[in-house]
């Protein structure tokens, strides 16, 4: 029995198939050129990968770079609100100076800015946030011009010279109708005594007007801009004196105390400052361009010569505000006035004599005659003087005032006598024919009858 050993080295040894090949391809052979070519074309594109890779590589890390530029130089939310915080107050401040200069040249002509009433709901009930912080997105008014003011710097040796230029407007001794129970009387106007302090003025016997104070600065405006102050309209229409005592080295204690010795911020002006933004003026007291002419001067005399104030004043304001029909105003050349012309010229320092000022309007009140006459000049003089300037017979007009009501008649009457120094307004009248009167003469009784009537009977003249 043979083994299995044996019987595997009888067993004959068959080659594994390999795969099929073509036969057609055996004696094919690559040339070499075609080789070469496809090499180097092959090395090419690995060169444009590689440099397209590395260019990849180089803009990826520009990208990056510019991404942590941009998120350095990205604003934090806080500091844009911030800026636009700035950016809003430089706006306000802007707008504020504006609105000042427009203040500014609205009271060169006696103006003043009213506009609508202020919403008070908005102004005082606005919410508080929970921070205790004010909502000002929603608030209508960002800026408050009165808190944000300093004191004004005021100019005392121009504010000086300008109470003593309206103090010489005013005749010296000159009179003033003051209403008293029962009717009125003449009264003598006395200057106001003023007191000019560093911080401050005051009038009468007070109370202390602060310069931070809106009101003190409407009248230091008018003063300065050369005129009476308008709270001193109502009690002298036709201006008054000012007794000034210079006490600008002075500080007028408003409570009482010392001033403090240090550097520091005033408590509660800005509460002060709202409270006055609350008194609204009354809407009446708009300022008419009537009312601004009626508070100029209406002529001063300079070197002998009558210059009229208001009428170029009125011609430039005629464009722009409605005025009523000018009263043309004639100056009539009298004696006093020619006389006074050239003592002016020869002795301008001397004081000048009591004189008369009358101012005299025309029946149609179109015209209205300016007379300087002497105190002791007459009714006549004044006719003769109104009939020459009229070309017309002095008989045929009257003479006559509305308050107190008087017709002066009496041509030997002085103007002394008659109430009109230093000056008055008079009005002008066609002469009135006298009332027809009845007469009683005796004549026949109308009745029937042959005797006649044993009374007078009346007959018209």
């Amino acid at each position: 029995m043979s083994s299995p050993l044996a019987s595997l080295s009888k067993t004959r040894k068959v080659p594994l198939p390999s795969e099929p090949v073509n036969p057609g391809l055996r004696g094919l052979s690559v040339p070499a050129s075609l080789m070469a070519f496809m090499t180097r074309k092959l090395w090419d594109l690995e060169q444009q990968v590689k440099a397209q890779t590395d260019e990849i590589l180089s803009k990826d890390q520009k990208i990056a770079a510019l991404e942590d530029l941009v998120q350095t130089l990205r604003p934090h939310p806080a500091e844009a609100t911030l800026q636009r915080q700035e950016e809003l107050e430089t706006m306000c401040m802007q707008l504020q100076r504006q609105v000042r200069e427009m203040e500014r040249f609205l009271s060169d002509y006696g103006l003043q800015w009213v506009g609508e009433p202020m919403d008070q709901e908005d102004s005082e009930s606005k919410t508080v946030s929970e921070h205790g912080e004010r909502d000002w997105m929603t608030a209508k008014k960002f800026w408050k011009p009165g808190d944000s003011l300093a004191p004004p710097e005021v100019d005392f040796d121009r504010l000086l010279a300008s109470l003593q230029d309206l103090s010489e407007l005013v005749v010296e001794g000159d009179t003033q109708v003051t209403p008293v129970p029962g009717g009125a009387r003449l009264r003598t106007l006395e200057p106001i005594p003023l007191k000019l302090y560093r911080n401050g003025i005051m009038m009468f016997d007070g109370p202390f007007q602060p310069f931070y104070d809106p009101s003190t600065q409407r009248c230091l405006r008018d003063i300065l801009d050369g005129f009476f102050p308008s709270e001193l309209q109502r009690l002298y229409p036709n201006g008054v004196p000012f007794k000034v005592s210079d006490l600008r080295n002075q500080v007028y204690l408003e409570d009482g105390l010392d001033p403090f010795p240090g550097e520091g911020r005033v408590v509660g002006r800005q509460r002060m400052h709202k409270a006055l933004d609350r008194v609204e003026e009354h809407p009446g007291s708009r300022m008419t361009a009537e009312k601004f002419l009626n508070r100029l001067p209406k002529f001063v005399i300079r070197q002998g010569e009558v210059i009229d104030i208001r009428g170029p004043i009125r011609d430039t304001l005629q464009n722009c505000c409605p005025l009523p029909a000018r009263i043309q105003e004639i100056v009539v050349e009298t004696p006093t006035l020619a006389a006074e012309r050239e003592r002016s010229q020869e002795s301008p320092n001397t004081p000048a004599p009591p004189l008369s000022m009358l101012r005299i309007k025309s029946e149609n009140g179109e015209q209205a005659f300016l007379l300087m006459m002497q105190p002791d000049n007459t009714i006549g003089d004044v006719r003769a003087l109104l009939a020459q300037a009229r070309v017309m017979d002095a008989s045929a007009f009257e003479i006559f005032s509305t308050f107190p009501p008087t017709l002066y008649q009496d041509d030997t009457l002085t103007l002394q006598a008659a109430g009109l120094v230093p000056k008055a307004a008079l009005l002008l009248r066609a002469r009135r024919a006298p009332k027809s009167s009845l007469k009683f003469s005796p004549g026949p009784c109308p009745g029937p009858g042959p005797s006649p009537c044993p009374g007078p009977s009346p007959s018209p003249q």
